[in-house]
């Protein structure tokens, strides 16, 4: 009688669920000027939000020789690049209470919130004096604001992804949530733009006297722009319909791990390429181009920004890959080629500068199509009253473990073995696990999001 009874109140309730999707599909094919709206607030928020968080790596040499006494040079960028992994511990924490937000209050707020905090700190960061002038203070101070920016970026790419992908139609889905990844590709080509051109008009003398502030600041008026663009968003559909329902979860983060702990360590798993992949190949490649003394910092600072420009270019079209053939092979194949192709390229990085700069270039592009595919995978994995708690819980975990450690451990890497192309170790690893999950998971593309666990 109770086996009876449970059958039939899930059989309702798949009921209830399918007809609230059906809702949903509805109401985004309805309104398409809604979607394009959507698509491009989430990407401009995204972008200028990236583009905070990644000056930092950009600047990497210089902020060692600012910040930490200049008798070791080496000691002083290990010390910049622990300051950036140490960094990405905070981004768990940011991505429980700020996708918690968005699973209880609605993803516009969350969003509002997540630019705010970084384009604060990031303002903040340009005007620390420096170690000559404070001592260990400024370092402590450098530390605090990047605390703030991880815990602002936590929430970011879980809440804008989702908020894409619930509001997009099933047969486009990977298309149109590509774009929010194009944001933080164009953040960074922003913000390694805005580096490299600030570096060929300030002197060279005076550069690591006050031109590296320059970019910081910039980041005010974006931050405005940004901070406009989200206050004028609209909710997620899907928001409201689990709103409309009650299905809203009291401990969002708490119940992803129940319900759906596997989902997590699937999330967990396929960010741990796209982090290793983009934080080696567009902020740490050119760090070792530069200490391989393969070419100079202007030059690694514009083959960056090639690298990045070629990324956006492409990733519209790779977007499409998942959509026609299935996120799972596109996600096994991607992986599958960074694991055979990463110590051969980058082994070839160090010949010339020319190659180096076509081995970043090549690199770029595998990482681009990657990145121009997850979001729309990891946002299906889940269902929509828990999905930013978990992608955010999944995807940040994968940052601490591949994302803020790339440039430390690519670094000790190389001090250690002497091998300039040992960085390719650490990819090899981080996208064979997520070839493993890739080959596990199941399918999700051209099907209707789940509204509730």
């Amino acid at each position: 009688m109770q086996g009876t009874r449970r059958r039939a109140m899930s059989t309702l309730n798949n009921s209830i669920q399918s007809r609230a999707e059906q809702e949903v599909e509805a109401t985004i094919a309805r309104d398409p000027s809604r979607r394009r709206r959507i698509v491009i607030g989430a990407g401009i928020g995204t972008a200028i939000e990236y583009y905070d968080f990644t000056i930092y790596a950009f600047l990497a040499t210089t902020i060692a020789q600012v910040f930490f006494p200049k008798s070791d040079p080496t000691a002083g960028l290990l010390s910049t690049f622990a300051i950036f992994a140490a960094s990405f511990f905070l981004r768990p924490f940011g991505g429980i209470v700020i996708g918690h937000l968005a699973d209880r209050l609605g993803r516009r707020r969350a969003l509002t919130l997540s630019v705010a905090g970084m384009v604060a700190a990031s303002v903040l960061i340009g005007f620390i004096p420096s170690y000559g002038a404070i001592g260990v203070l400024a370092p402590a101070v450098l530390v605090l604001l990047r605390c703030v920016q991880a815990f602002s970026a936590g929430g970011e790419l879980g809440t804008a992804a989702s908020y894409v992908a619930e509001q997009s139609p099933v047969e486009r889905r990977g298309y149109l949530t590509g774009f929010v990844n194009l944001g933080t590709v164009s953040g960074t080509l922003l913000a390694s733009f805005t580096v490299a051109l600030t570096r060929a008009l300030v002197p060279d003398v005076d550069f690591a006297g006050w031109g590296w502030r320059i970019p910081f600041l910039v980041s005010l008026p974006l931050g405005i722009i940004a901070l406009l663009v989200r206050l004028r968003m609209e909710e997620s559909i899907a928001f409201e319909e689990i709103a409309k329902e009650h299905e809203i979860k009291k401990s969002p983060a708490l119940g992803v791990l129940k319900a759906r702990p596997r989902a997590v360590l699937v999330v967990i798993a396929l960010a741990l390429t796209s982090n290793a992949s983009y934080w080696t190949v567009f902020t740490y490649m050119s760090t070792l181009l530069q200490t391989q003394h393969v070419i100079d910092a202007k030059t690694a600072a514009w083959s960056t920004t090639a690298t990045l420009v070629l990324a956006a270019i492409t990733m519209p079209f790779w977007s499409h890959l998942s959509d026609r053939f299935g996120r799972k092979s596109v996600m096994m194949t991607v992986n599958g080629i960074f694991v055979l192709a990463s110590y051969p390229l980058f082994m070839l990085a160090t010949h010339s500068a020319t190659v180096g700069i076509l081995v970043q270039l090549v690199l770029g592009q595998i990482t681009a199509c990657y990145l121009a595919n997850l979001l729309a995978t990891l946002a299906e994995t889940l269902p929509a009253s828990m999905r930013v708690s978990g992608f955010a819980l999944g995807y940040n975990i994968a940052s601490i473990l591949a994302g803020g450690s790339a440039g430390y451990i690519a670094t000790w890497l190389v001090s250690r073995t002497g091998n300039p192309a040992s960085p390719a170790f650490f990819v090899m690893t981080a996208t064979a696990v997520a070839f493993v999950a890739s080959a596990l998971m199941r399918e999700t593309a051209n099907r209707p999001l789940q509204l509730d666990g």
